[in-house]
Order: C-alpha cells, then structure tokens, then sequence
C-alpha cells in the first residue's frame, strides 16, 4: 500500500511550513470528552482493526465493552453508534431492547434507543449521542441545549450545533450561527479533529480557498495513521484536497495527487473524474480520455456522480443550468434516501441552489462564491451530522 501522505502532499505540507499561513493545531488523545488513557487507546486501536478487517460484530463487542469502562468518551461513543447504525440498516438485531421494535427503520431503531438512555441516565454523553441519533433537526438542537445546560465547556455539543444549524433551513442566518458554534468548538478544543473537518468544508464554501487548503492540508498531516480517522475519510481528504488544487489553477499539483491515489478503491470513480480534469486543464487530452473512459463503469454511490457532473457543469463547461439541474437531483436523491453520505451530499446540494437562488434575487444563501468546495465527506454523517 502506498503511504497515506503522497508526494504531492508531502510537498505542499512544506511549502506551508515555508511560509503559509497554516493553522497550526494538534490533536489530542486527552481532551474533555475523548480523553484516552494508554490501555484505553489500545484497546480503541484493536476495536477498529477489527473493523477495518470486516468483523463487525467482533467490533461492536469490543467498541461496547470500551464505552461500558468510558461512559463519557464521545470519540468511543460515536463509533460505537455509527457501527449500530450500519448493522441495523443490514438486519442485525444489536439492541436487546429493541425486540419490539422489529418492524420500525433502522433510524427510527436507534433514535429511541438513545432518547431512552438519555432519559434513564441524562448526562451531557447521553444527550449528544441522543442528539447524533435524531431524525429531527429541530429536536437534536433542543438535546444539544441541553447538552449545554449541564456543561457549556462541551466542544462535542457545540461541534454538534454547527451541524444542527446547517441542516435547519428554516434559519434565516444559520450559516453565520453554525459558524459561530463551531468556532466555539475549536476555541474550547483546537485539536478537534471532526471539528477541524468541517472547518475546512466551510471555509471552501465561503470562498476562503487558501484557509480551507491550508487546513484540509494540516488536517491530513495530523490525522495519518490515527485510528479515529477511517480509511474512506483519509481517502476522500485527499481527493477533497485536489478539488481545491483544481480550483486554485494548480492543475499539475492535482494531477500529482491524484496519481498517488492509483489502485485506491475508495472513492475510484471521484477520483478519475477530478483526473479527467486535472489532464485537460494540464493540456493532456490522451490521459484526461483514459481517466474518462475508465471513471464511466467506475461509480457506485447514488449521488457521487451526480456531484462531480454538477461541479464539472459548474466550474468547467461554463454551463449553470447544467449544474442547476444536476444539483437538483442531488437534493432530490437526499430525500428520498437513507444513505448517510447521500444525505450530506444533499445538503451541499442544497447550498448550491441557495446560492444560485441569491444571485437571482430570489433567496439569500450562505456568504461568500466559493465554486466547487469540497464535498461534505470530511467524515461520514449521521442524518443530522457529518462526522470526521
């Protein structure tokens, strides 16, 4: 396997060191609600090699027993859900108490799980991860509050809000609020990694290109080889990274990128789109047709396609409506769909669209122009969640 940091990361991560204006964060093993001991870390490590190895139920054991000994460590706690949440939706009966729920969806499964545990034991754990498992944005905000009624210091709850907020489209201002309760986040804890995630994604949305390089690049630096990042988060890191090479004009910088990706199956069919791009826009007409003609039996993701065709339409081809419809579609997909990363997908779908409905008087959408900011993927979300 090729190391996660290629050539043309490695590169730009010192060129920053030479004089950009890189924030310069660490992450932690010891922050307030992810706070790891030395046999606690290991044992985390473990859970998630088993996972990694597709033994699902040898991890969720593992993950439980783990958060039985940590009952307020929301890193654990949150793996732990999001692995509930995928054996539920393929049938596996992981709650006890849920034997007379058989026939409710599987969020519907988890949600009153966690609303049950908050109420027999409402702790500030218990409320967020009640709080990730909501279907309903306005009922997570109200957990999350009460979150912050029994600690205010929480960076998980106010990390929380940020995406509570972004999901409410009822707020006439919920883009500066969610900035703002993040912004609270990294003040309370700078080496929050899903934090720093999301930082990053909106900062590209606002226009704020080079912070948002800046960033996504440290991000990537400080996360190599820790295992509460997984696989496809690392993956979609970089080819996030390479969108803002593209649209920065640094096409041979993408290119390069991207060709420290090859053989990676994760996110294959992202990949060879953005390096069809990257190769045209480089002047090689022969590779972007191979990257072309090798992307088109390559997608598997409902929405995925859609996204690259809307960003391409977009910021390539000079062509709005294109784009307007392809984004469309993705807003539409999202709501008809349970798949987590659909789901994020929709919502930048949905920004696109209030952007363009700004521009046409019709509607005020989020600050800034920005074109093409990487995906919502900087981790993997709940419904109400993008999750590092």
């Amino acid at each position: 396997m090729r190391p996660w940091i290629g050539t043309a990361v490695l590169l730009a991560l010192f060129a920053l060191g030479c004089g950009g204006s890189s924030v310069r964060w660490r992450s932690s093993w010891s922050s307030p609600y992810s706070r790891f001991s030395s046999e606690a870390r290991a044992e985390f490590a473990a859970a998630r090699k088993l996972l990694d190895a597709g033994q699902r139920l040898d991890a969720r054991r593992a993950l439980a027993e783990l958060a039985l000994r940590e009952p307020t460590n929301l890193e654990v706690g949150a793996w732990l859900q999001d692995l509930e949440s995928e054996l539920l939706a393929d049938g596996h009966d992981v709650f006890v108490e849920t034997l007379s729920l058989a026939d409710a969806p599987a969020p519907d499964v988890l949600r009153r799980v966690y609303s049950a545990r908050k109420d027999s034991e409402p702790t500030v754990t218990s409320f967020v991860l009640a709080a990730r498992a909501e279907t309903d944005v306005l009922a997570a905000e109200i957990l999350l509050e009460k979150a912050l009624e029994l600690d205010p210091t929480c960076a998980w709850a106010h990390y929380g809000r940020s995406h509570v907020l972004l999901m409410d489209r009822s707020r006439t201002d919920r883009w500066g609020q969610a900035g703002d309760a993040l912004a609270q986040s990294l003040e309370l804890d700078p080496g929050h990694l899903r934090a720093r995630r999301l930082e990053a994604w909106m900062q590209a949305e606002e226009g704020s290109l080079d912070a948002a390089t800046n960033n996504l690049l440290r991000w990537i630096e400080m996360t190599e080889g820790d295992p509460r990042v997984d696989r496809t988060s690392t993956v979609e890191a970089h080819l996030d990274l390479a969108l803002l090479f593209l649209l920065d004009g640094e096409d041979r910088r993408a290119e390069r990128l991207l060709d420290d990706l090859e053989g990676e199956v994760i996110g294959r069919a992202r990949r060879l789109t953005l390096l069809v791009v990257a190769r045209q826009e480089a002047g090689n007409e022969l590779g972007a047709l191979d990257a072309a003609l090798r992307a088109q039996g390559a997608g598997s993701e409902a929405a995925l396609p859609l996204v690259q065709e809307a960003l391409l339409q977009e910021l390539f081809l000079g062509n709005p409506e294109a784009a307007e419809e392809r984004w469309r579609a993705v807003a539409d997909l999202a709501d008809e769909t349970t798949n987590i990363a659909d789901l994020v997908r929709g919502l930048r779908a949905r920004v696109r669209l209030e952007r363009a409905a700004a521009a046409e008087g019709e509607a005020e959408g989020p600050p800034g122009t920005a074109a093409g900011a990487p995906g919502a993927d900087p981790s993997k979300p709940t419904p109400l969640e993008v999750r590092n």
